[in-house]
């Protein structure tokens, strides 16, 4: 489903202050509403009004505002408002990109967020900006159930922000030739409609580091598109996360999914996935 509604969760951080730039950029590029949204405890109700009102006339559009008072753990409650959105609300998030050490000792509410909930969130990483003239939304894939279930959402949000897709495949070279080495990324592009069927590439390398230089090289892309089994920190301190490390790093927003299915794969296995 299309998106008509962007959310930018705000707690003036110097991350969250960066979302708000993603979040405009996105709600242009889509013809959709702003609203930045802040959790503030009942004590901080008036000031918490009184900056996002600021900040909200600052967007320099009609951008709304929306304060819930809350004296529970704000990562909650921002959880249920995720929950209870509908399909029509595409969030947006900014996140510090901890490393998994990092998010064990401090936490990480954006990380949390997307482990808890099962819809596309827009997470928008230390080193991200928008491109705002930038059509193309990079999509690892991988033949798994998670790049079927984030392909979707990838052409749901393509298709409102006016994007094409590119399907990438990291591998190892050694191909034979070019042909044997792009066949399964070529056919799963052939899968799609048009336009996003006729644009794919393969990279070589460990997967993070080849997807966030590829961006970095490629001034047409403006976002990228990945699932996320959702690993929570401690474990990521062994196993390694891709999608998290290419948030890190990336120069662009991430478009994270961690689908339902991921988790009853893992456990149906009885084994831990390695990467995302």
């Amino acid at each position: 489903m299309t998106f008509t509604r962007v959310v930018v969760p705000v707690d003036f951080s110097e991350q969250s202050l960066a979302a708000v730039a993603i979040g405009q950029d996105l709600a242009i590029r889509g013809a959709a509403s702003l609203q930045l949204l802040t959790i503030a405890a009942s004590n901080m109700v008036a000031d918490s009004q009184a900056a996002l009102a600021a900040l909200s006339t600052s967007t320099g559009q009609s951008t709304s505002w929306r304060v819930i008072p809350s004296d529970a753990d704000p990562e909650i409650t921002l959880v249920l408002e995720i929950l209870e959105a509908g399909d029509d609300t595409l969030w947006c998030l900014g996140s510090h990109g901890r490393t998994a050490f990092g998010e064990l000792i401090f936490g990480s509410v954006s990380a949390d967020v997307v482990r808890e909930v099962e819809t596309r969130v827009v997470m928008v990483g230390p080193r991200a900006s928008a491109r705002s003239a930038a059509r193309v939304m990079l999509v690892p894939i991988e033949d798994t159930d998670a790049s079927a279930e984030i392909l979707r959402s990838a052409v749901e949000v393509a298709d409102t922000l006016e994007m094409t897709l590119r399907l990438v495949e990291v591998g190892h070279s050694g191909a034979a030739n070019d042909s044997d080495e792009t066949s399964f990324i070529r056919q799963y592009a052939e899968r799609l409609d048009p336009p996003h069927n006729r644009d794919f590439d393969v990279l070589h390398g460990e997967a993070a580091a080849a997807i966030t230089a590829y961006v970095e090289e490629s001034a047409d892309v403006g976002m990228i598109a990945m699932a996320t089994r959702g690993i929570p920190a401690g474990a990521r301190l062994t196993m390694g996360s891709t999608a998290l490390n290419v948030l890190r790093h990336a120069a662009v927003p991430v478009l994270m999914l961690h689908p339902a299915a991921v988790d009853r794969q893992s456990a149906d296995a009885g084994s831990t996935p390695s990467s995302r």
